[in-house]
């Protein structure tokens, strides 16, 4: 999806990874976090949050929570990480990583609730009563008081499958001071998921009633004496998008994919300022036909602009950057041993060559495992500790 972007822009990410894989440093499944490309996309994303009045949560999970990656986004301006669901909050806490926002897509399960506290984050989102009854049970223990945001839904809001839930706007205010008589919680602001999405036919981004939804929940609750500190508005978040976010209301903001130059936006417009800052690592497996097999353990693409034809770089030295291959995949709910690289043994590929994909990743539900890579853009690139998708050192070649 961005291998194009990635051979105009960062070449050196690429070549890089390639290098380090032939001197047999660097394992395949391994996806490569360029450090340097990645402060320098936080940093823009940064100063634009400021020029918008907004302050902004890192999403972790799209490159596996690999604390270097975060560090460095945070170091560059960044606010702290949002805990997508309970392990980002424990990858996060075991590295000093600051975490800012939990609960957010996915709700803190029974018996977590201590620990997510004890990681301190600003807000914990809940989708219930019940669950800030167990929020707030839990910060009575500390001795604390939770900030909490409330997930809002209506009539017409849009949802990816399985994203559902939430108190109902109609309600809202009658929700609100229910959560707010529970003792150890207090009710800081609204939010929901997707507040922008990516048009594909018209190459743009969108709001989403969601967006609208937030912002009258959030004028609502003020209205009914509420202090709402925080309307928080993530979703295909990039520097292009936060003049409008900040103008439907938002106070908070969650790049993701922003700082690995990889959103939507990013193919729409080619001046987009984020540069692309990862790549999954493969190897050619075995030669079948005309075919290659390269290993997938690391593959899963987010479509969020529907299918397109994977590409992929191939070879053993700086050539591979021109070797440009179609790649199919496994069918949806298959298990990605291999992905086939067409046309292979014509282009000369061979059984151990690096194969080189930048798409836009998910890399938290894989098998794959993350490194960062500091100081390429000084022509020294060195590689830091292997991760695996929970944040544990992996010390083995696999």
């Amino acid at each position: 999806m961005f291998l194009n972007r990635l051979l105009e822009k960062n070449p050196r990410l690429a070549s890089a990874a390639i290098e380090a894989h032939q001197r047999g440093e660097l394992p395949a499944n391994t996806y490569v976090l360029d450090t340097d490309t990645i402060a320098r996309n936080a940093a823009v994303l940064a100063e634009a949050a400021r020029a918008n009045g907004l302050r902004t949560y890192l999403m972790a999970k799209q490159y596996g929570r690999n604390p270097d990656a975060s560090k460095a986004a945070i170091a560059a301006g960044l606010g702290p990480v949002v805990s997508v669901d309970p392990v980002c909050a424990y990858a996060a806490h075991r590295h000093d990583v600051p975490v800012g926002h939990v609960g957010h897509l996915v709700q803190p399960h029974r018996g977590s609730e201590g620990f997510l506290l004890g990681a301190h984050p600003e807000v914990v989102t809940v989708f219930s009563v019940s669950v800030a009854e167990r929020i707030g049970a839990a910060a009575r223990v500390r001795g604390i008081e939770q900030a909490v945001l409330l997930r809002v839904r209506a009539p017409g809001d849009r949802f990816y499958f399985g994203h559902g839930g939430g108190f109902a706007l109609a309600d809202i205010e009658r929700e609100a001071k229910a959560v707010q008589a529970i003792e150890g919680v207090r009710v800081a602001g609204v939010t929901s998921f997707p507040c922008l999405l990516a048009d594909a036919e018209a190459r743009h981004i969108v709001a989403t009633p969601n967006a609208g939804t937030v912002a009258e929940a959030a004028d609502r609750l003020r209205t009914a004496g509420f202090p709402i500190e925080q309307v928080n508005m993530p979703g295909t978040t990039s520097t292009r998008t936060l003049t409008e976010l900040a103008t439907a209301g938002a106070t908070h903001v969650e790049p993701g994919n922003a700082v690995l130059g990889t959103t939507p936006l990013h193919l729409f417009e080619d001046s987009a300022p984020e540069l692309p800052a990862i790549v999954l690592l493969s190897e050619v497996s075995h030669v079948d036909g005309e075919d290659a097999y390269a290993f997938g353990a690391g593959y899963y693409i987010d479509k969020v602009l529907g299918e397109f034809q994977l590409t992929a770089i191939a070879g053993r030295d700086e050539s591979a950057l021109d070797t440009v291959l179609n790649v199919d995949t496994a069918g949806a709910g298959a298990i990605h041993y291999y992905n086939v690289l067409r046309g292979a043994r014509k282009a000369g590929i061979r059984e151990g060559d690096s194969v080189v994909f930048c798409f836009r990743p998910q890399s938290f539900v894989t098998r794959g495992r993350t490194l960062a890579m500091a100081g390429l853009r000084d022509g020294a690139p060195v590689l830091r500790p292997r991760y695996d998708q929970e944040a544990n050192l992996v010390a083995e070649p696999v």
